[in-house]
């Protein structure tokens, strides 16, 4: 028995040597599993997506071999020297980004960090297809949202569409960043602006309410997209978001006004002027607060002006309702 202990006391030195080599072997295996199959996994498996490296380097971009490379070829491949204005190739690039970034209808965007921004910018320069296809009350952009189908160009330029859903998960996932879904909400409140600022002085009825109920229910299905990514995101993360996102919205417009109009203005003066712990719910009665300033500005009696309210809050809370049954599915 002494024996049999003596031999297990000598060869317990070499038990744990091999034990480590083993642990050292899969500890290199799994790094190998991690790091080294990272260029095909990473940024999501976009690098290895062949059809999307091909459309952002068809302008003769280099093959990203990053995530921060991906995003600035997309940014060079879908956007053009002029903001909002694009060549049926970008839009066409645009699109097809879009669809790459899930494998099937509805299915749930997951994105590295890093390409959040570039996308970001992106999609803002596109605020105005972005704008109409949250609102879904442009038929042109329900019936060409197929990925199949290809942008399309009339005498305000060349737009693009894609499925709704897909639009809102793609959304959700860059608007993790706050930085990012401010950006993108700016776009569109500035598209929204645009929209109200072509009813004619003294309009009534249905030229007045059509733009109202638009921008409403764009701005509304960003809400709801705001109350989806607060849900996804960890509790201190969720608990600062929002703040986040006020403060971004102010930060974008204070050294680079020039693309805000004065109803844009307005509400971001009055959104500074609204206490730092009020900001969030400033900024989800975004749709209801800029129809009235707008109906301010153009002198709308008081009964006119509370119709347009009611008619936005009710298009913009069914439109958050929507987005956000549309995202938890």
């Amino acid at each position: 028995m002494p024996e049999t202990m003596s031999a297990r006391r000598s060869f317990r030195p070499w038990v744990v040597v091999l034990l480590v080599l083993c642990l050292a072997v899969a500890g290199g295996i799994g790094g190998w599993l991690v790091f080294g199959r990272e260029s095909g996994e990473r940024c999501n498996g976009l690098l290895g997506n062949e059809g999307l490296l091909k459309t952002v380097t068809a302008a003769g971009t280099d093959r990203p071999s990053t995530c921060a490379e991906l995003g600035d070829a997309i940014t060079r491949a879908t956007t053009g020297g002029e903001p909002g204005r694009h060549t049926v190739a970008q839009a066409r690039a645009m699109k097809s980004v879009l669809y790459a970034l899930a494998p099937a209808e509805g299915h749930r965007v997951e994105l590295d960090p890093a390409l959040r921004p570039s996308l970001a910018s992106a999609l803002a320069d596109y605020g105005a297809d972005v704008y109409a296809r949250l609102h879904s009350l442009d038929p042109a952009y329900t019936t060409k949202a197929g990925a199949g189908i290809p942008p399309w160009q009339d005498a305000q330029g060349v737009h693009m569409a894609v499925d709704y859903i897909h639009l809102l998960n793609v959304l959700t996932a860059v608007g993790e960043d706050p930085e990012a879904y401010a950006a993108v909400r700016t776009a569109v409140a500035r598209t929204a602006e645009r929209d109200l600022a072509s009813v004619p002085v003294g309009a009534v009825g249905d030229a007045a309410e059509a733009p109202a109920m638009r921008g409403a229910r764009a701005l509304g299905a960003l809400n709801g997209v705001a109350a989806t990514v607060e849900e996804r995101l960890e509790d201190d993360k969720s608990r600062t978001w929002r703040t986040r996102v006020a403060e971004s919205l102010l930060a974008s417009s204070a050294d680079a006004p020039a693309g805000n109009g004065p109803l844009t203005s307005t509400w971001l003066r009055d959104l500074r002027a609204t206490a730092p712990e009020a900001r969030a719910d400033f900024v989800d009665a975004q749709p209801v607060e800029m129809i009235r300033i707008w109906a301010t500005e153009r002198g709308a009696g008081e009964a006119a002006s509370q119709r347009l309210r009611s008619s936005a809050e009710n298009s913009s809370t069914a439109a958050a309702n929507e987005a956000e049954r549309a995202l938890g599915k």
